[in-house]
């Protein structure tokens, strides 16, 4: 278990310097060189990450069809020999979450991740997408009625102790399908489900509508999680919004929120005896007794600096500024933070520049189309991000689903071009220009306008994009307003605003752009956008009896319709994952999986705890000695 000691150690930074009888004097460190030792033996044999589809012979269960065949999988135990369970783990978030609950208004990304831990049917592989063993043990396909059976895990538990059934995914359905949630995203994905319950411990999810599926893609659509039916008494609330904002429900995960406090974070428990740790895939991760999140807010900079401290744990380095102050950082160089570097393939939903079609200037498509060439994404990522970025030319990047490419391959944005941006801003009528050098238009209003944002690390960023905007003859005022962003886009009181979206593995785009959200104050649909032919294909893309091959060559046709009106500029997206860490935070020698975008997930992810070279840190600094430094690159197998 950790000790006082890292809130205190760094409060002051110790240099070694050999100065006449004084030198550089290295502690023994054989906790830290014995996980070192497993790091360089395991990673000559990387594991198996694959889990087959193995059929189960002999099986089967009354209520379901006599010829089912069910299967399951083997995935194997990723756990390293440094393994160790135990201790607490501290992380730090910018500000509390929007509310505690993981569906309906203000559930962004970051709620979904510390509050929708309930455990899915079953559990995709971030290396394979294979699917796994979880609450269903085996599972089994109709793909003629478009109907999944699944046979669960009889011994999970909620984390208050009540045994999780069948009756918890009928009801989950029921409650996803509700307006009272106000998700029309949940709402539209659970009301093409029927869920029926065939027993306690089997259940049966069927595909409503009259698309055909493979056995893969059933899979995908049926698989979810469940909602503790007792918790609600069977009935989602009226008031479930409001009164639910900051309340927990019980989770088949492996933690549960204890206590928060709006100044100081959030507090989880471990799950005595957690269920899942029986399957030999999951005995690796949730590896800590405890996990707090301190709430650091403002920009990074406050971060690094109460990281330094000891604060928390671990810290990712966004650019490659941040990787070369940390490799000098007094600490790092000492030995008692080490620096880890993995890389993915990552899975990216839009992300950039999001334009409200129905503000001025941005009303007008010629402006949007001059802005292709007056926001010079390619110069900052060349000179703000050191090429450590990847530019995104279309709405997604990554979507696949076997050999169906979702994402248009052929869509590249222009790189910058003041004058042929100045060309189309001329077709706008900005063909004039002031004594400041901005264009203006025959009423003497310039081409100007409000750039939204809550990322204080996009200072230097937008201070570059703004002065070759200027040789445009354009002006782009950039604008903070933190946790509000997200009331202003969905009350359309914005212009143009910059952040992401959450990313899917598959596109999920009829929300986000159909015309009957167009009017609508909510976030869907916040471009304000109409086009008749965009919408028949959205609709194509949902309601019609397409294979995921057909439904991805929609999805190029509506992403190409998105750039010919462009709605948005997009961004770029990293396939790099670079943390600095306190020495007695461990990774497996592999690091991370192929989609892994994270290090720091203490719930789900393969990291843990060494009170050994804890202790050592501690001895270190106790007698004003160094450690070995340490650096390491293990997932290069996906560059």
């Amino acid at each position: 278990m950790k000790t006082k000691f890292f809130f205190l150690f760094a409060l002051c930074t110790l240099f070694f310097v050999s100065c006449g009888s004084k030198t550089v004097s290295y502690l023994d460190q054989p906790a830290s060189d014995a996980y070192d030792k497993i790091l360089k033996e395991e990673i000559e044999n990387p594991p198996d990450f694959s889990a087959p589809p193995v059929l189960v012979d002999g099986f089967r269960l009354d209520g379901t069809p006599a010829g089912l065949k069910w299967y399951t999988s083997y995935p194997k135990d990723l756990s390293s020999k440094a393994l160790k369970k135990g201790g607490i783990f501290y992380g730090f978030l910018g500000d509390i979450p929007n509310t505690f609950r993981y569906m309906g208004p203000g559930a962004d990304e970051l709620c979904v991740k510390l509050f929708n831990t309930q455990m899915p049917l079953l559990w995709t592989s971030l290396e394979t997408f294979e699917f796994l063993p979880c609450s269903a043990v085996y599972w089994a396909v109709d793909a003629d009625s478009k109907t999944v059976y699944y046979k669960l895990n009889e011994t999970i538990l909620w984390s208050d102790g009540q045994p999780c059934t069948a009756e918890d995914w009928v009801f989950a359905n029921e409650f996803c399908k509700s307006k009272k949630i106000v998700d029309p995203i949940k709402n539209r994905e659970h009301n093409n489900l029927e869920v029926k319950k065939i027993n306690d411990f089997c259940l049966s999810v069927h595909v409503l509508g009259s698309q055909k599926y493979t056995e893969q893609e059933l899979l995908d659509i049926t698989n979810f999680k469940p909602i503790a039916k007792h918790f609600y008494d069977g009935a989602v609330p009226d008031d479930w919004i409001a009164k639910y904002n900051r309340t927990v429900e019980p989770t088949t995960g492996p933690y549960t929120l204890k206590k928060y406090d709006y100044n100081n974070g959030l507090h989880f428990n471990k799950v005595e005896n957690w269920w899942a740790h029986n399957y030999p895939h999951f005995k690796a991760i949730a590896n800590f007794d405890e996990i707090f999140y301190r709430i650091i807010t403002g920009d990074k900079r406050p971060a690094f600096t109460k990281f330094a401290r000891g604060l928390f744990d671990v810290i990712h380095i966004d650019d490659q500024g941040e990787w070369v102050r940390a490799e000098a950082s007094a600490d790092v160089q000492n030995g008692f933070i080490n620096l880890w570097r993995g890389r993915h393939v990552p899975v990216q939903g839009p992300a950039g520049l999001f334009f409200n079609s129905q503000a001025a200037p941005l009303d007008n498509l010629f402006v949007r189309k001059g802005l292709y060439y007056a926001v010079d994404i390619d110069g900052m990522i060349n000179r703000i991000y050191s090429d450590k970025r990847v530019r995104l030319h279309t709405i997604g990047s990554g979507q696949t689903w076997g050999s169906a490419e979702f994402n248009n391959s052929g869509i590249k944005k222009p790189s910058f071009d003041p004058k042929k941006a100045r060309e189309l801003f001329a077709k706008a009528g900005y063909d004039r220009v002031n004594s400041s050098g901005i264009l203006i238009n025959s009423e003497g209003r310039e081409l100007s306008f409000v750039i939204l944002y809550n990322d204080p690390l996009l200072y230097e960023a937008f201070g570059f994009l703004y002065a070759q905007a200027l040789i445009a003859g354009l002006k782009i005022e950039f604008r903070q307003i933190g946790g509000k962003l997200f009331d202003k886009v969905s009350n359309r009181d914005y212009q143009a605003w910059w952040g992401s979206l959450n990313s899917y593995r598959l596109p999920d785009n009829y929300s986000l752009f159909h015309s009957s959200f167009a009017e609508s104050k909510s976030f869907n649909n916040f471009f304000g956008y109409s086009d008749p032919e965009l919408d028949r294909l959205l609709e194509k893309y949902e309601n019609t009896s397409l294979t995921y091959l057909e439904k991805a060559a929609v999805n190029r046709e509506i992403e190409k319709r998105v750039d010919e009106a462009a709605l948005m500029i997009p961004s770029f997206y990293k396939d790099t994952i670079d943390v600095m860490a306190w020495k007695w935070i461990c990774f497996p020698s592999w690091l991370n999986m192929k989609h892994q975008k994270y290090l720091d997930d203490p719930m789900f992810g393969y990291m843990w705890f060494d009170g050994d070279i804890e202790a050592e840190c501690i001895k270190a600094k106790d007698e004003n000695k160094l450690l070995q430094m340490r650096a390491y690159f293990l997932s290069e197998r996906y560059k």
